[in-house]
């Protein structure tokens, strides 16, 4: 009885994959494949800043929604469905290598491009039939469009917006809620980066798609334990020309935690609304001056009422020598986790009875 039903499970097997092969041989002929394959070790030869010359990686997804939400570093947005509108962006020399994705295996768009640009005399034609989730799952950090990532900041999160630029580039304009780590100070600035390796997006940008700073920054974060790490690779020069000028973003001083002295001076001076200001000095400390733009609430004030201080722009704490704004920083930081721009005014301040006052960093 035993063999029989052996043998029976065996033939219902046996039906089973053969009703199964005429349709995944119908699934696999849903679409002409094109005749050259690459895998992800071979796109991420190319797919790197600087660019590498004569090659252009091709996406072939629509714009909207797809490439914008993501695409592999350094590749351009040509659709297939506008492939003969936009075949200038292709390179003009024949023997350039070209490589084609789209949304994985069962999408067709890469192979239909690669054959339009093939008929085209194109002789270096290839195709990554895994596409960009394949890349996702391999690579480091992969690219966003500026769409998606003023929608990021528009709806908030748990991200945090670095501009790795030299400070100088920095404080001439950013991209808003961004701060300044520069690429070449990223060791020494780690510490500013999150506790959170696993549920912050860290989200790097520079000077535009030939600037390798941010994928610099990128890969080194990565290197840190981040796992979730984008860069907007058309930078400040894309988000003006896109958005506008941002009037004020955050540089990180030297100290953990510590707001550049020269970024805070220019914002009160130039574009005091764009930080909550707290002087966490006592309040007849305060009556006797203060920066025109500080509200007060001393570090008891702050613990008691952490869950109601606004947080839609930076926060910076300023005391008289740096030491409570230092302990409210920390406290608010405990009490707050979810707050990533929060910074102190690491300085000795003087203040006159007018408001006016002078602010001299703490060596």
């Amino acid at each position: 009885m035993h063999r029989k039903f052996i043998a029976a499970a065996m033939l219902l097997a046996f039906a089973v994959a053969a009703a199964a092969a005429p349709a995944m041989a119908q699934e696999e002929a849903k679409f002409k494949q094109f005749h050259s394959i690459v895998d992800y070790k071979f796109v991420a030869k190319y797919a790197k800043m600087p660019k590498p010359k004569n090659v252009m990686i091709i996406d072939s997804r629509p714009y909207k929604p797809k490439y914008v939400d993501g695409y592999i570093p350094t590749a351009e947005s040509i659709p297939a469905s506008q492939f003969d509108k936009m075949t200038d962006k292709l390179p003009k020399e024949k023997d350039a290598l070209l490589i084609f994705y789209c949304g994985g295996l069962a999408c067709p768009l890469s192979h239909k491009s690669a054959f339009a640009a093939e008929a085209m005399g194109y002789t270096n034609v290839k195709v990554y039939a895994a596409g960009f989730p394949d890349w996702k799952q391999h690579a480091p950090y992969y690219s966003i469009g500026l769409e998606n990532l003023n929608a990021r900041i528009n709806e908030g999160g748990n991200y945090l917006l670095i501009d790795a630029r030299p400070y100088k580039k920095f404080l001439d304009g950013a991209i808003p809620s961004a701060i300044g780590i520069p690429e070449r100070d990223f060791a020494a600035k780690r510490g500013l980066l999150p506790e959170d390796k696993t549920g912050t997006t860290l989200i790097y940008y520079c000077g535009g798609h030939a600037c390798a700073l941010s994928h610099k920054s990128a890969v080194m974060a990565r290197s840190l334990g981040y796992r979730n790490v984008l860069v907007a690779e058309a930078g400040y020069p894309g988000w003006k020309e896109m958005f506008g000028g941002a009037e004020s973003a955050v540089v990180a001083g030297e100290a953990e935690g510590a707001v550049d002295t020269a970024w805070f001076l220019k914002t009160i001076e130039d574009n005091p609304d764009a930080i909550l200001l707290i002087d966490v000095r006592d309040p007849e400390e305060y009556a006797a001056g203060h920066f025109p733009s500080a509200v007060n609430m001393t570090v008891d004030m702050i613990e008691k009422q952490a869950k109601d201080i606004p947080t839609d722009k930076p926060i910076v704490f300023s005391c008289a020598t740096g030491a409570r704004a230092g302990e409210a920083y920390y406290l608010f930081k405990d009490m707050r986790p979810d707050v990533e721009k929060v910074f102190y005014l690491e300085a000795t301040n003087s203040f006159g009875e007018d408001n006016s006052y002078e602010v001299h960093p703490n060596k």
